[in-house]
């Protein structure tokens, strides 16, 4: 597990990273020791960062879901995260080319819900 202040330069780092258009070296590359924990520990922080810089979390998001990506990347289940308001585009929308680093599509299925989720009781609270 990384510690806190490591963590709290990678946000750092991602949030500067996204502002500048600057691509990042691959985080397990370069902590090895790095957990799923500590991914999304800086996933946390790197939200509230965006956050707190005037950006509107807006939806959640999952990846990795199909058994090929996972076997492709080593990764053995689906990740999730956050969805922004600048990052939602309408259909038939133009796409600026230069907002991007590396740029490829990935086509990601979104639902928009009427109410939100809510979790189902637990089963000490239906007794």
């Amino acid at each position: 597990m990384l510690e806190p202040t490591t963590i709290e330069a990678i946000a750092d780092e991602l949030v500067e990273a996204g502002r500048t258009r600057t691509p990042v070296p691959l985080l397990t590359a370069r902590y090895p020791g790095m957990t799923v924990e500590d991914s999304y520990a800086v996933q946390q922080l790197w939200r509230r960062r965006n956050e707190e810089a005037g950006r509107t979390l807006v939806g959640r998001k999952i990846g990795l879901t199909s058994k090929a990506m996972q076997a492709a990347t080593g990764i053995t289940e689906p990740d999730y995260g956050a969805i922004f308001d600048d990052m939602v585009l309408d259909t038939g929308c133009s796409v600026q080319w230069d907002r991007y680093t590396h740029p490829r599509v990935e086509v990601e299925l979104a639902f928009v819900l009427k109410d939100g989720l809510k979790a189902p009781a637990s089963p000490s609270s239906m007794s």
